[in-house]
């Protein structure tokens, strides 16, 4: 029998280490943390920003149902982006893409249901309606940068696709709780800089993945 030099390797670098290892956590359990971010994020609003100024005219139900299914959906998001850290992930390649579309298409819906209740749009500068997408993106930070820290914890193979719907979840976390401030809700305004913040998180999280997994790769070849 020939000797197998690569195995002898990776056996000898696994035995420098045998310490008992914690066990990562359901995907479904760790993606919780989105409510606490939530949370976070919403008094970070209310006291910086406030309620959008027709909340009192638009009622309780426009005004936080959608904020709530956009959470919802998040949570969806980072749960799949989290199963993607265990080597054994066995999730169909159709969710990657089904389900960040469907809560995309949350989000839109939501932005019609609010703009049921809402009166005509106010016209306002570019430069003002581009604030959103700014306050939006860096809201979008502390959930997206949680969630890949969650990820290095453990070994994703896809850590693009991993990288992408962190993004994405971080995205919609933020969106649908800066919504409670916005009071433009007209697609005019969400699709570019609202549904536009969202998509760029995700590339941003793209962009990580791709990051990781180039440093992996140079650190497995320099290893053999």
């Amino acid at each position: 029998m020939m000797h197998d030099s690569s195995f002898e390797r990776v056996r000898d670098e696994v035995s420098k280490n045998l310490e008992p290892v914690t066990p990562l956590r359901p995907a479904w359990m760790s993606a919780l943390v989105a409510l606490p971010v939530a949370l976070f994020l919403l008094s970070v609003v209310l006291v910086v920003y406030g309620l959008r100024s027709d909340a009192a005219s638009i009622g309780g139900w426009a005004l936080w149902g959608p904020a709530s299914l956009m959470v919802g959906a998040a949570y969806a998001v980072l749960m799949l982006a989290l199963v993607q850290r265990a080597p054994e992930s066995t999730v169909s390649r159709v969710w990657w893409l089904a389900l960040p579309l469907l809560a995309i298409g949350i989000q839109l819906g939501g932005m019609y249901w609010t703009m049921a209740y809402s009166g005509p749009p106010v016209a306002i500068n570019w430069q003002a309606e581009a604030m959103c997408f700014g306050r939006i993106s860096a809201l979008g930070m502390p959930p997206v940068i949680l969630v890949l820290w969650l990820l290095s914890r453990g070994l994703p193979l896809r850590p693009k696709v991993a990288g992408l719907l962190a993004g994405i979840g971080g995205g919609l976390v933020s969106e649908g709780v800066y919504r409670l401030h916005c009071g433009m809700s007209h697609p005019a305004h969400i699709v570019p800089w609202h549904t536009g913040a969202i998509l760029v998180m995700g590339l941003l999280g793209l962009i990580a993945g791709m990051w990781w997994e180039r440093r992996q790769l140079q650190s497995w070849q320099e290893q053999s």
